[in-house]
């Protein structure tokens, strides 16, 4: 990765004297905030960005004329000017609070060579020459601010520089000429470099700078529904120790409806500085993820046979063990008064031991006769009928977080299908809630997360147009296929995950991850 670049990209962080637009503004989804330790990474890449572009220098070739006495007056040039060594020993860039960003250079020093002509008349004269130069410094104040679509700006606001002393050391036949009027010589040399190095630190904003900068991504699709919105939406709070910039963090829908009536919650980040950055994830920017896909309907689906089939040709030996130790009641038939609910839990033990014992990759179908026990009158009315069942949240499932933890509340409704031969007929629905546990995954540049059960799901009837029914078993063999067929889907999709909001060619590495409320803290390094 080129240093300049690398510079870029850290100084991205440090948005110094943003448009303000701090007050009134609504919380942010997303702060990336860089510490002293991020600043010091940029103080190196910035040191190795200035020394290439010395490196690189093009000192123009400068002429004039002198006269000796008053008797002789000699035409010169230096040519071929180029640069042998420098040292840059002390650097700085510090963090103004209130203000923005201070790059300084001082006590640095550089060699240059190249070759003299001296011409009078027809006589030509040529030589050698080597010139020290001492004390230079300069210092530099960064501007960057947003333009109305978001996005990043830089220019440099001040810049001032000095040059010390300039030795100019001549050789070849008759130098002893030019040595006559080396002073003239140093000066000119003084006055390029004093011009020159800041016009070098303003091409460097305008050339690299500026157009990284632009590389941030201001607007992030996700899939085809959603694109997530990650416009700067206020100033940065700059301290002596770090420097926060806030993102708007939003997903929406990429047709322009369902805009999202949630609000993120304030942030506090806690003062942690072991890495160069810290992101701050709010729980805001997962459930407007959550609002847009609800209203999109890409969290809708239908249950149907080929999942039944798909998930008893993957259930093995243990398994089958694991759900007779689970629901198998030794005591079904010893009572003569059993209950209602412990008969629900013994036709229940039939209907998976008799699935236990069909062989693996046989047909089990999701019909009225397995709901026989369980709902008779569905059976009676429908026999042999196949069945599907229409699953959809009752409202965007909202992720909370807590100090250490990730849960998810959902509410669906589970609408129950007979298949007629030429349409489908509604028979009964269900009101299901459950606790969902989640866990946020970060990889590389990427957010991603997965689901597990944090509680059964709880069935009640919502409607019937065959009449009342135990829906216990019912919520045992939901609670079975949530396990292994929704929530095995549904973590498919959440493994894509989404993109931080980071310029081109930039990676984190050394990840620490911490679960706070209302949002999780994610420290790295730049890499």
């Amino acid at each position: 990765m080129k240093a300049s670049l690398s510079w870029a990209a850290l100084v991205l962080l440090l948005l110094a004297q943003l448009s303000r637009l701090g007050k009134g503004t609504a919380n942010p989804g997303f702060i990336a905030r860089i510490t002293k330790k991020g600043v010091e990474y940029a103080r190196q890449y910035g040191v190795a960005s200035v020394k290439k572009e010395l490196s690189s220098l093009a000192i123009p070739d400068f002429s004039g004329s002198y006269d000796v006495s008053w008797f002789l007056s000699v035409t010169y040039e230096f040519r071929k000017l180029q640069i042998r060594d420098f040292q840059l020993p002390y650097s700085d860039l510090r963090l103004l609070p209130e203000h923005g960003v201070r790059a300084t250079l001082s006590d640095s020093y550089l060699n240059l060579q190249g070759s003299w002509k001296v011409s009078k008349g027809f006589i030509t004269l040529t030589g050698t020459f080597d010139v020290k130069v001492d004390d230079i410094y300069f210092s530099v104040t960064l501007n960057l601010g947003k333009n109305p679509s978001g996005r990043p700006t830089a220019s440099v606001s001040h810049c001032s520089n000095s040059v010390g002393p300039v030795s100019v050391v001549i050789s070849g036949y008759l130098s002893w000429i030019l040595n006559l009027f080396h002073h003239r010589i140093e000066n000119n040399l003084k006055h390029f470099l004093e011009n020159e190095m800041c016009d070098m630190i303003r091409k460097l904003a305008t050339s690299q700078l500026q157009p990284y900068l632009q590389t941030l991504p201001v607007t992030v699709m996700v899939d085809d529904v959603a694109s997530i919105d990650y416009r700067l939406v206020g100033a940065p709070v700059v301290t002596s120790q770090a420097l926060d910039t806030p993102f708007k963090a939003e997903f929406f829908y990429q047709g322009g409806l369902f805009p999202s009536s949630l609000h993120a919650p304030p942030i506090q980040l806690p003062q942690a500085h072991n890495r160069m950055v810290y992101f701050a994830v709010s729980e805001y920017v997962f459930n407007t993820a959550s609002w847009v896909y609800h209203q999109a309907g890409h969290m809708n689906f239908t249950l149907k046979n080929e999942h039944l089939e798909n998930f008893t040709k993957l259930m093995d030996n243990q398994q089958a063990r694991e759900l007779r130790r689970k629901y198998l009641n030794p005591g079904c038939r010893q009572s003569a008064n059993a209950t209602v609910t412990s008969m629900a839990s013994c036709h229940l033990s039939d209907f998976l031991l008799g699935l236990m014992h069909i062989p693996l990759g046989s047909d089990i179908r999701l019909n009225t006769d397995s709901f026989q026990v369980a709902i008779p009158q569905l059976a009676r009315l429908y026999p042999k009928m196949e069945l599907e069942l229409d699953v959809s949240p009752e409202s965007a499932p909202l992720l909370s977080f807590t100090t250490g933890d990730v849960t998810v509340q959902a509410v669906m409704d589970v609408q129950a299908f007979v298949l007629l031969p030429n349409s489908r007929k509604p028979v009964f629905q269900l009101r299901v809630s459950t606790n969902i546990s989640a866990t946020i995954i970060v990889k590389s540049t990427r957010i991603s997360g997965s689901v597990s059960t944090g509680s059964k799901l709880k069935l009640e009837l919502k409607h019937s147009d065959i009449g009342s029914f135990n829906v216990e078993l019912m919520e045992n063999i939901l609670n079975y296929f949530a396990l292994h067929t929704i929530y095995p889907s549904l973590n498919a999709k959440l493994e894509e995950g989404f993109p931080l909001p980071l310029p081109r060619d930039t990676y984190i590495s050394s990840l620490v991850f911490q679960i706070h409320q209302n949002f999780f803290l994610l420290g790295a390094n730049i890499s």
